[in-house]
This record gives structure tokens, sequence and C-alpha cells, in this order.
């Protein structure tokens, strides 16, 4: 349909209109919006992150994030401050309480096995010279020792440790194993009955040491070794102090600093070899033993496991682990179950003078997370390690949502 000069003419009109209104007119071209494209955010940088937080206080750390498709190992600072010896990622260093997951799934293949039950009272097994020293001896349960609701009290507890402490700055050439560190957690009073609350408790674990020596007629690091570590692939884990003539390398420095100490921490734990921090290993081993233990494959038994973590057998810790957790997290045997982010975390840290280790696998998205520093025991260092395994676990989780 032709247009008439008239109707041209209230057509140009309109648009200079609209044009004036708008900003434009005379040689000004009509804006015009940019069409907005969308850009991933910067990818997490995990190497700048453990860069960042070497200071004096944290010598050296090392992290590995692995998920499926996906491998992050690096190191950063120092493994001997005194030497300038660089950190390097396949470094070895005592892994305190982490390694408790390892004496619990330990004793669970025996009690599959038919060789104990965790249901038994430690009557059954230890001495009365050793019971007669615990009080509520009679109704404790292994599987009590190992889920921290014995009762029993903490070896390392702040208000009773200075002798212990005072043990391994005077003398660190004896080897200290479970039988050299309980006096020091005995004939104190009970923090619970048995059964009736969760108290963290190192001291229960060494009676399962001495428990597990009992009942395979030897020092239950061999067992460790031919059951667990050898299966498993952990080719660069020892039971510390106790297999010191197997290590694949020696172990880093650790650092220990406050108003009265400042000390290389490592003299005092080579010769340390106890059930409730068993392990020295590195950041590989680490991983691969509670991605192991908690993933679904052919490692563990469905036994073992419900055993270990099952619903029925967890117990609450009134409280959280991570401040970033949904809900109070629990216990099974030697593992913190927690949900964060409405995804299930299973972990289980390491803390010793001068050394601390994060151990954490998110199962939702078969995410690993393992650090090691080389300080630890001293709030200044572990407020920077807490902050970094916060962050990089933060990262990991929202990257699931």
């Amino acid at each position: 349909m032709a247009i008439s000069e008239n109707l041209k003419s209230l057509l140009l009109s309109t648009i200079i209109l609209s044009l004036a209104a708008c900003g434009g007119g005379g040689k000004k071209n009509p804006q015009v919006d940019e069409p907005i494209i969308p850009v991933d955010p910067p990818a997490f940088n995990y190497q700048a992150t453990i860069d960042n937080a070497i200071t004096d206080i944290v010598p050296g750390i090392i992290l590995l994030v692995e998920k499926p498709g996906f491998k992050f190992l690096g190191s950063a600072g120092l493994a001997d401050i005194e030497t300038q010896t660089p950190m390097q990622t396949y470094d070895v260093m005592p892994n305190g309480s982490a390694g408790k997951k390892i004496t619990a799934l330990l004793t669970v293949m025996l009690d599959e096995e038919g060789l104990l039950s965790l249901d038994d009272t430690i009557d059954n097994w230890l001495s009365d010279e050793i019971l007669a020293q615990i009080e509520n001896s009679e109704k404790m349960t292994i599987r009590q020792l190992l889920n921290h609701t014995s009762g029993i009290h903490d070896y390392l507890d702040e208000s009773t440790n200075d002798d212990f402490i005072h043990a391994l700055l005077t003398d660190t050439e004896t080897l200290k194993t479970d039988s050299y560190v309980l006096p020091f957690g005995l004939n104190y009073p009970a923090y619970s009955l048995p059964g009736e609350a969760f108290n963290y408790s190192n001291t229960g674990y060494l009676l399962v040491g001495l428990i597990l020596d009992e009942v395979l007629g030897e020092h239950h690091s061999s067992a460790i070794r031919n059951r667990i570590l050898i299966p498993f692939g952990m080719n660069s884990t020892i039971y510390n102090g106790v297999e010191n003539e197997k290590s694949q390398g020696e172990m880093i420095s650790g650092y220990f600093s406050n108003d009265e100490y400042d000390l290389n921490t490592k003299p005092m734990y080579e010769n340390i070899g106890v059930a409730d921090a068993p392990l020295r290993s590195n950041v590989e081993d680490m991983t691969l033993l509670l991605k192991f233990i908690v993933d679904q494959d052919a490692h563990v038994s469905e036994y073992v496991k419900e055993q270990l973590f099952g619903e029925s057998h967890l117990v609450d810790i009134g409280g959280s682990f991570f401040e970033i957790a949904d809900e109070n997290g629990s216990y099974g045997l030697g593992l913190f179950k927690e949900t964060i982010k409405n995804q299930v975390v299973y972990h289980h840290n390491g803390l010793e003078f001068g050394y601390s280790t994060t151990n954490i696998y998110i199962a939702d998205s078969q995410t690993s997370i393992t650090a090691f520093f080389n300080c630890g025991g001293e709030v200044r260092c572990d407020s920077v390690t807490e902050a970094l395994t916060e962050t990089i676990l933060l990262n990991e989780l929202l990257n699931n949502l």
C-alpha cells in the first residue's frame, strides 16, 4: 500500500521528537545498548591462596584438591626454616588425629572377622592394673572408646597435659607407644558415664591400641600395614615412630611458637607411635585413606562402612566443627560427618605441636581436600589454617550447588 505524503511527514516528525527525547539529534547517533555477554567467574587460584598464607608463623603448606576430572597438587613456603629447604608436594609429616580413622578401620575389620566385638566391655581385654585406674571401666565398650562416649579423661586435656608435654620436651629419644603415654590419662575423674555424652578423648584410642595388640598378639602396626596400607597403595605412609625404618622420606620440620616456647618439634615426634595419632604420611596417601573408607568402592565392605559411619551408629557432637555447617555435626568411629550447604562432608583433622593436617571428603561431588601445615597448636597458626581450610571448602561446596 502506498504511503501518502501527509503520513510520511507525520512519521518523520514522530521519529525526530523521539530522538530529541533521548538526547539524539543533529550529528549524534541514537544510543544502542550493548549486548550482555555472560562471562564465567575466574577460576579459584589454589596456588595463590597457599602462597598468600605463608608467614613467619606458617612456614609451609601442601594442598591437594581432587575431584572427577580435576586435580590440584601444590606446595608453598619452607619445609625447614633453618636450611631454607622448600616445601615439596611429596613431603611427609605426622598427621595427628587425622590418623584415628585407620585405628578405627582396623578395629572394625577385626570385629567383622569375629576376633573381637565392638560392644565388648574393655574388661574383656585389659589388665586389672589398668582397669583399676579408669572410672567406670567395667561399663565401657570398645565402640564407646572409638566414638568418644566412654567418658574417659583425655590425656591432652588442657587442664592436665603439662606432664605429657614436659616428657616430650625432655626425652626425644625414647619410643613412646600407647603403654608409655597411657599413664598421663589415668586416675582422673570421668567426664560422664559411658554412653551418656560425647567427650573427645585421645586416651580412649590409646586403650584401643592396647586391645588391638592383645587381640593380634603383636603390635597392631603390622596389621595396619598388611591389611590397609599395602592394599590401599599407601606407599608413602608409616606407623610413626614404630616403623621409622620403612619411611619413604624424612619428615619435614614442625614449628610451635608462643610466649614460652619457640621450637622445631620434629625431634619430639620422630619417636612417638600411638593409636590416637598413628600416621606419618603425605597428602596423596591421606586423601586415598579417607576416600577409600567413605566412597562406594570395593576397598571397604558395607558392614565396615555401616559400623564406621552408618546413621544408627553416629553420635551428636553437640555443635559443629565448621562454622559454615548447617546443623550439629556427628561422629562415627574415627570420622566426623557434617552437612554443609546441603552436602555431606566427612572429615577428621589432626593437630600436633608444630603440625596440622586437614583431611576432608565431600561425598556428593567426590571432592577431596587435604592440606598440610608445618605449624600447629598455637592460636596464630591455627587461625590461619582454619580460615584457609574453610575458604577452600566453601569454594568447593558452592561450585557444587
